[in-house]
């Protein structure tokens, strides 16, 4: 079976395609009594919606990282940065267009 990259999606269950599906991922006994407490106490609907959340959560946290890695790594090659000052000062001459004068 392929795996396919997808988006994370911003909320649980919003793409229909996106059916629930039921894994064999376990947690230490503590860490499952918590979100049953946080449930309760009404942090989500369902531990199921809970751990969801806390998931989305965390791959965009991952996600979010391994961007900011990228950009990072970038910054650090010159020939880049030098496409990205030459690209940027291409739009010199056109910054001000249809601000008028400030006379």
């Amino acid at each position: 079976m392929a795996i396919t990259r997808r988006s994370v999606v911003s909320t649980p269950h919003s793409d229909s395609a996106d059916t629930p599906r039921k894994t064999g991922w376990q947690v230490r006994s503590s860490v499952a009594d918590a979100v049953r407490v946080a449930v309760e106490e009404g942090a989500a609907r369902s531990q199921n919606e809970f751990v969801e959340r806390a998931l989305v959560e965390a791959l965009r946290d991952l996600r979010r990282r391994r961007v900011f890695s990228a950009y990072a790594a970038a910054a650090l090659d010159d020939a880049f940065m030098d496409d990205m000052q030459a690209v940027s000062a291409s739009y010199d001459p056109t910054s001000g267009d249809g601000l008028g004068s400030r006379e």
